[in-house]
């Protein structure tokens, strides 16, 4: 496909009415991509609880792709939300695991 008919076909303006939306998740999924693992470096919770945090926000991420991937919901702002809702789980899910191999005991004093 020439890069004419690309640009006629409103293929770039999809993706600058999109661009509003990709920029704040794309920041959201970064801060909790770092802000788990540098939690787990400073001790401030344990290792089960990050398995478990990560195991709970599969559960709540796959429910919520899932529900947005259902014909009624698709392409309505709730699909969307639920979109939205789906990549951010997912960061708190790969956070979680990166923080278990981050994490430092405690020092007993």
């Amino acid at each position: 496909m020439p890069v004419s008919e690309i640009a006629s076909t409103g293929v770039v303006a999809a993706f600058t009415a999109n661009f509003r939306l990709l920029v704040p998740l794309t920041i959201a999924c970064c801060a909790a991509l770092i802000a788990l693992p540098l939690a787990a470096t400073r001790s401030r919770l344990h290792i089960p609880g990050y398995v478990g945090l990560a195991f709970l926000a599969l559960i709540l991420g796959f429910a919520c792709g899932r529900a947005s991937g259902i014909r009624g919901v698709a392409g309505t702002p709730a699909g969307l939300f639920l979109s939205l809702a789906f990549f951010l789980f997912i960061a708190v899910v790969v956070g979680s695991v990166l923080a278990i191999f981050f994490y430092r005991h405690p020092t007993q004093s």
